[in-house]
């Protein structure tokens, strides 16, 4: 009954892996949310603030339930005793921290457009979307304060009174000597950036469909989501079950880059419609309301100096943010800036460095991880910051970013982390003999001196990114919640297969 196989090893890095869904997809059999239905579904319509401020008043549901075909309507104070905790966020970053209560439905007030406050059920999507448009809602709206810039004026409108301020936290990372390095500078440049606000836009809008086992009380959650483990973890919690009883499944998912890392309401809300109703109820985003409920990314204020020798040699970086975090926190949205924080200094041997960040309430969609999270809002203030002092020193921006690289590896860099190697001169070397720089200038040059129409820029940026960190405090939060650092269990079952966990 045994048999011996011959398994040849080899190299890893940079070996070619074939993908295995591939043929699903182009075939048609990919299984994604809105392909996933069930017997006595029903379908669900949030009803959305169109207020970026305003306290909630009366919710007249009377209309909505009578249209044929609803199963049920709540408002936000209807639904208050259904959550057992807060939607969650699992970074705190620092001990002092503000963090505001964010309930599935707001029943006070709304703080960003788009905010949900009534929810309706019904038996198919246009008939819950017609009944959501019969709510009516009495609002007072409120000044609100969008600009991140004006949120922590002295006469700016509060998003959460009870905090008594819009800022949420400060967080600081100083290493070398920052001030004396400035103040022996020949040179300092000084800029100031701004990050604009993203909205993630996924192939595959958001989507979600629970099922309750009747019976067991036993929940079954399929979500277009990038992180089954933790929504699983901490829907549990919001909705008041034992973790052992709630299945998340992430089905085929159409796109994330990050909006879909992130826990949200509408997922709590079909749980906990789905133990009210005893039927299971499906929730697809439409585009326009994708645009205010799901996470935004940056909208960060960056004011970035250098300081440098004559010479052009970069002895100083001192970095100052502000940066929205929306009117809640997200999953992680206080980290995210964060994640930049160590790498304001990019690939140069920069031995003094400060870092502050600044986040901040505004009455605006959450913001969260998208596209780089922090890391490539480093990058660009950096780069750009180079290129000014380039300016500033009447120096070429090549020659004055060859003279400043780390050179040798590994590499303590002033934020405190190891860059294990690297070759920043051959990569740029390798770059300028694609581009063929002196062509590429000449050209440029010409072009100037005909007053072409087609003007030509030649642009540099090098970066280092820091994609991950291995156990520390830094990500502790997020290892926290993800249930501890991944393990693995071989098995070699008596068939002669193996299994691996």
């Amino acid at each position: 009954m045994a048999t011996t196989e011959t398994l040849t090893t080899g190299r890893v890095v940079g070996t070619p892996v074939p993908r295995k869904e591939d043929r699903k997809l182009v075939t048609g059999n990919g299984q994604f949310i809105d392909n996933i239905n069930l017997p006595g579904q029903t379908w669900l319509a949030v009803v959305r603030s169109p207020y970026a401020h305003a306290r909630i008043g009366r919710v007249d549901l009377d209309r909505a339930r009578e249209l044929p075909g609803v199963v049920a309507a709540f408002s936000g104070a209807e639904l208050a005793a259904d959550w057992a905790g807060s939607l969650p966020c699992a970074w705190p970053v620092t001990e002092d921290i503000r963090m505001p209560p964010h309930f599935p439905l707001a029943f006070d007030k709304a703080r960003h457009v788009g905010d949900g406050v009534a929810v309706v059920a019904a038996e198919t999507r246009s008939i819950a979307k017609d009944a959501a448009e019969l709510v009516e809602v009495e609002y007072e709206p409120l000044p609100a304060v969008a600009d991140v810039a004006k949120a922590l004026d002295a006469d700016a409108p509060l998003v959460h009174d009870d905090l008594g301020t819009n800022e949420c936290y400060v967080w600081k990372l100083d290493a070398g000597e920052v001030e004396q390095a400035f103040a022996d500078a020949a040179v300092t440049v000084k800029r100031s950036y701004r990050q604009q606000r993203l909205i993630p836009a996924a192939i595959e809008p958001r989507g979600a469909l629970a099922q309750e086992l009747p019976g067991t009380g036993e929940l079954t959650l399929w979500t277009s989501t990038q992180i089954p483990h933790i929504a699983r973890l901490t829907l549990a919690g919001v909705v008041g079950v034992p973790e052992a009883r709630l299945r998340v499944i992430a089905p085929d998912v159409g796109g994330g880059f990050g909006s879909k890392l992130d826990v949200y309401a509408e997922e709590a809300l079909c749980l906990a419609l789905a133990r009210r109703l005893k039927r299971p109820v499906k929730w697809i985003e439409e585009r326009s309301e994708g645009f205010t409920s799901t996470i935004h990314g940056r909208d960060v204020l960056q004011e970035i100096e250098l300081a440098a020798t004559a010479e052009g040699t970069i002895t100083g970086v001192r970095v100052r943010l502000v940066s929205a975090m929306g009117a809640y926190l997200q999953l992680v949205t206080p980290g995210i800036p964060l994640l930049g924080a160590w790498v304001y200094g990019g690939c140069y041997a920069i031995p003094a460095y400060s870092f502050e960040c600044t986040g901040v309430f505004t009455h605006t969609t959450p913001t969260d991880a998208y596209r780089g999270a922090g890391r490539p809002e480093a990058t660009y203030a950096i780069e750009r910051a180079v290129d000014a002092l380039a300016v500033e020193l009447g120096m070429d921006p090549v020659e004055l970013r060859r003279r400043n690289f780390i050179t040798e590896f590994p590499a303590t860099i002033a934020s405190g982390l190891v860059i294990d190697s690297g070759d920043y001169h051959g990569s740029l070397d390798r770059a300028l003999e694609q581009l063929d720089l002196e062509a590429t200038r000449a050209e440029q040059a010409e072009r100037r001196a005909r007053g072409d129409v087609k003007q030509l820029g030649i642009g540099l940026s090098t970066y280092v990114e820091m994609c991950g960190l291995a156990p520390s405090g830094i990500l502790g939060a997020i290892r926290y919640v993800a249930g501890g650092w991944d393990a693995a269990t071989i098995r070699c079952l008596p068939s002669g297969t193996v299994q691996v966990l």
